[in-house]
């Protein structure tokens, strides 16, 4: 119900009694509720005072009529200041979990404590894909886990704490700019309270855990002898369009070793997988590229057959995370791992099964 008044048409005296009137109704309705809507954050029968730009914090006790049952000899709220301690919480512990080939992760946060978060990520991660899930992030207290792709679709998962969180978009890609090309970042995931004081059986952790089907990635891996032999000369032994990246190095390296009697090892490799584009998620198909270089010698590495259209991607600060000048197609990649100009001889897909031993070219 609302109730209009007309002040300009009553005398000065009559208004200053209507204000008055006006205040102390205003007073009693909050000296009523203020009590009743505090109750949720100070014991029952105290209502919270200071704060703010006072500095400091307390509860201090309504008197014995409160609660709804004030009689008329309550004289209000006492002066007394009781210190009464905040429900006591902390930041959780968080882990992240992946596998190899699927390019999926399993993140948890807000577990009480770190062994329960690891163990959180692997079950999960391990249940959808059969075994074989590792650990990429396991912190504590006041930390952030990061997300970043490569070109392919790769995902690299970082965890800082401390001064090395979030302050610009490169802390969350060194592990992709280090070991591959085409890298954005992708996502970061912060610590959040838990309650300390609350039923134990109450899970207050919070999971990030893949809702779509897993992409299984197929591998594109090429070795070389450590150590030349006449049957190991001036040849390199290529595998692609194989899933189960622990089974195809191992295929492909046990060949190079029965051909040659040597031991070898992996010279570069390529994958496909799902990026991030304005697009939405597309599938990519890296490329192994065979290419020579003046004095030549011939060299491997990885990269796209044709530029991606990437997604904008925001900071958690606000405004676009600004692009690296990482190269990431064939003739990009070429130029500058190349001194000078180079020659590039053949290139392979990820994609398309094969398994040959191919031939340094003159």
């Amino acid at each position: 119900m609302a109730v209009f008044l007309n002040l300009k048409s009553a005398s000065a005296q009559r208004r200053q009694m209507i204000l008055g009137t006006i205040i102390m109704i205003a007073g009693l309705v909050l000296f009523w509720v203020a009590p009743a809507e505090a109750e949720g954050n100070c014991p029952p029968g105290y209502f919270p005072i200071g704060g703010g730009s006072a500095g400091w914090e307390g509860c201090a006790p309504m008197g014995p009529s409160s609660g709804g049952n004030r009689g008329s000899s309550d004289s209000g709220p006492s002066h007394q200041i009781t210190s009464v301690p905040r429900r006591p919480t902390d930041l959780g512990f968080m882990a992240a979990a992946y596998h190899t080939d699927t390019g999926a992760y399993w993140v948890s946060i807000k577990v009480k404590t770190l062994e329960a978060a690891k163990a959180r990520v692997l079950d999960a991660c391990n249940k959808a894909t059969g075994g074989g899930c590792h650990i990429a992030a396991q912190l504590g207290g006041s930390a952030q886990i990061y997300i970043s792709e490569d070109g392919m679709g790769q995902r690299y998962i970082e965890g800082a704490v401390g001064n090395d969180m979030l302050l610009n978009p490169d802390v969350s890609m060194r592990s992709c700019l280090k070991n591959s090309f085409g890298c954005d970042f992708y996502t970061v995931y912060n610590a959040d309270v838990i309650f300390l004081d609350i039923d134990p059986a109450i899970d207050q952790s919070k999971d990030f855990f893949p809702i779509v089907k897993l992409n299984q990635i197929k591998w594109a891996m090429v070795v070389q002898p450590t150590k030349p032999t006449a049957a190991a000369h001036k040849k390199s032994w290529l595998i692609s369009g194989s899933e189960d990246s622990e089974a195809t190095v191992n295929r492909i390296l046990n060949r190079c070793t029965a051909d040659t009697g040597v031991s070898c090892t992996v010279a570069a490799y390529a994958a496909t997988g799902q990026k991030t584009t304005d697009n939405g998620r597309v599938d990519m198909n890296g490329v192994l590229v065979h290419y020579v270089d003046p004095q030549g010698n011939n060299h491997w590495t990885s990269a796209l057959p044709a530029p991606i259209k990437r997604k904008k991607q925001k900071s958690v600060f606000g405004g676009f995370i600004p692009r690296h000048p990482d190269p990431e197609t064939v003739q990009e990649r070429v130029d500058r791992l190349c001194p000078s100009k180079c020659r590039i001889i053949a290139t392979y897909d990820a994609l398309t099964p094969r398994l040959q031993v191919i031939e340094d070219a003159p």
